[in-house]
């Protein structure tokens, strides 16, 4: 959530513009304001206000602003009324220093309290101006020649809560002070400039050497330099190089980023199915090693993490597993012990409530093994072992490439370690495995390219309702539940997703004619009682929308079948999921609404 980009240059190019062009590139963070600093002759310029960054530049040119340092910020509301005095960035009384922050200040109405009878006087209800406002104190207490880190550091060690700070001071006009701590922060690295961003797409265009700033790590930024510390002591690593292109980040000629990454979703998987079998085979011992099992993840990542859930049942039937929301994590804490193995799905590898039960975890020195997207992040390196799905960067809020990419990812997980349970002989595993790299882009190709046509028209005819269920048995439940929140997440049409037999305990009683109603019904064991939950539901005049395969009795008594091809069953969860994928995009837009910025929703959620 938020969007945070700051630069120092050399060059003589005024960095407002760069400076606007990045925040663009972080819009699918979620956000409702905006604003942009930069230092000009040792004077502060500022400009914000409410409303996207297209119509705030129309309206007060941002990218006019003039200066070789500055930073910008994208502001996703949680302290305070969404106006244009809340809005970032923040300044001191005197105006010299400038701050942006995403996260939260929990101890912050304290420190207000006590900067007030200070004398400082504040202009927002954030929690945020704070830090602009003890910086401001601290530097009272130094020499004016003396370095500004000494301050800040002294202000670091007073907030409680999470942050990823960003600061700059006209009084040392080349210089970026950043600090963090469960709130992403990644810095680029060029020979005459530097970056501080929220996310790797904000600077992509300019430079693929990237650093992640780590917890607890405190770093200045300068043209030509990089400084990081942490409990005082120098840390110096080296920069990752990023593979990913600018043009990866960018629409290619797709109206919308989250058709681009619809469509991308064989390479996605092409790509992610080609891992170092070596880090599997580790992962497969790591967990048979464990006692006890527990997927952990929220959102998307929750039903890739339910899909794998699933696999690993039915392979490691003794084995006490668990599915746990994240932020429900403490419910579950008492489970937790050396002899737990956590297995933690996030595609950003920085979910805040994911990170927390990863970090009580670590107390009890469970085992972790991660499946993330964003090399280096936050979650992986609270891991034992990670396991990166290779997605590439994904923009639209709305998780699609890097959902089937994890349940791909868990899949070949679960077929190893079916093999190195005996459950599959070398020959058997080859050829499953073979099977599921080479079907996996193929069929996901074919089915995106067949059914889109069948998606935009379905999503025409059930775009003016404003419910829909998604019905599913089994380890197809998590379908359901994706398919669900896809559609109510990005075209605000209330979607509810249940298992099939659960209807006759209550959601039938609303059930009208042509209320639409998703059957997620494959050939498989299910294939029966699903037909059956389809007459009752045809019985009160639902719309019945199927998603099956070739010679289900099903499609004769759906209003609206996807026909899809018999594949393998780990495959199923990727497979299926993709016309409903196409479906709720389509009805975004059949609604008027854009399916890459859903409202209230951001991207990668840190706050709790």
């Amino acid at each position: 959530m938020c969007g945070i980009i700051a630069i120092t240059t050399s060059s003589k190019t005024n960095v407002s513009k760069m400076i606007t062009d990045s925040l663009k590139k972080l819009e699918y963070r979620g956000y409702d304001s905006v604003g942009v600093a930069t230092i000009n002759n040792g004077k502060i310029e500022i400009l914000k206000d409410i409303g996207m960054i297209d119509k705030v530049n129309k309206r007060l040119s941002l990218e006019n602003l003039r200066g070789t340092i500055g930073i910008g910020h994208t502001r996703w509301a949680t302290h305070g009324a969404i106006n244009q005095e809340n809005a970032h960035p923040h300044s001191d009384c005197k105006g010299n220093i400038i701050v942006v922050h995403n996260g939260i200040i929990e101890n912050y109405l304290d420190l207000k309290k006590t900067l007030k009878e200070k004398g400082h006087f504040f202009s927002s209800e954030t929690d945020s101006e704070v830090i602009a406002h003890l910086m401001e104190e601290e530097l009272k207490q130094d020499n004016p020649n003396s370095s500004k880190i000494n301050a800040f550091k002294r202000v670091i060690n007073k907030i409680e809560g999470t942050y990823a700070i960003t600061l700059i001071h006209s009084k040392d006009p080349e210089t970026i002070f950043l600090a963090r701590k469960d709130s992403p922060l990644v810095i680029g690295v060029r020979e005459d400039t530097k970056f501080a961003a929220s996310d790797i797409p904000a600077f992509l265009e300019y430079t693929k050497q990237v650093i992640v700033l780590k917890n607890g790590e405190i770093a200045t930024l300068t043209p030509q330099a990089v400084y990081i510390e942490k409990n005082g002591f120098r840390v110096q690593p080296k920069p990752v190089i990023i593979s990913w292109t600018a043009e990866s980040a960018q629409k290619s000629g797709y109206p919308h980023f989250m058709l681009k990454e619809i469509h991308e979703q064989p390479i996605a998987l092409k790509n992610t199915l080609n891992i170092d079998p070596r880090v599997i085979e580790k992962a497969s011992n790591k967990i048979l090693e464990a006692e006890r099992i527990i997927f952990l993840a929220c959102g998307t990542s929750y039903h890739a993490g339910l899909s794998g859930y699933h696999q690993f049942q039915r392979i490691l039937k003794k084995r006490p597993l668990y599915k746990v929301i994240a932020s429900e994590y403490e419910t579950y804490s008492h489970l937790i012990d050396e002899d737990t193995l956590i297995i933690a799905v996030s595609q950003s590898g920085e979910t805040l409530d994911v990170m927390k039960g990863l970090g009580a975890a670590r107390k009890t020195r469970a085992s972790i093994i991660s499946v993330a997207n964003v090399i280096d992040s936050s979650i992986p390196r609270l891991s034992q072992i990670a396991l990166y799905t290779k997605a590439g960067p994904e923009i639209g809020v709305a998780a699609t490439k890097t959902h089937t990419a994890q349940v791909a990812l868990l899949a070949r997980l679960a077929l190893q370690i079916e093999h190195d349970v005996g459950l599959l002989n070398t020959t058997e595993f080859n050829e499953n495995l073979g099977t599921l790299v080479t079907e996996a882009p193929q069929i996901t190709r074919t089915i995106i390219n067949q059914n889109e046509f069948k998606a935009k028209e379905l999503a025409a005819k059930i775009s003016n309702q404003n419910h829909a269920y998604f019905l599913a048995r089994g380890y197809n439940l998590p379908i359901a539940l994706e398919g669900a929140l896809k559609l109510k997440e990005i075209s605000y049409i209330h979607a509810e997703a249940f298992p099939a037999g659960e209807s006759k305990h209550g959601p039938i009683a609303i059930v009208e004619p042509d209320f639409p109603v998703v059957i997620i019904s494959p050939n498989d064991w299910t294939a029966k009682k699903m037909l059956s939950s389809t007459e009752e539901m045809r019985a009160r005049g639902a719309y019945i929308i199927s998603v099956t395969e070739e010679g289900h009795n099903i499609i004769e008594r759906s209003d609206y079948p996807f026909i899809l091809p018999t594949s393998l069953s780990l495959l199923r969860p990727i497979t299926h999921i993709l016309p409903l994928q196409m479906l709720a995009y389509y009805a975004a837009v059949k609604r008027g609404f854009d399916p890459d910025k859903p409202k209230n929703l951001a991207k990668t959620v840190t706050v709790e």
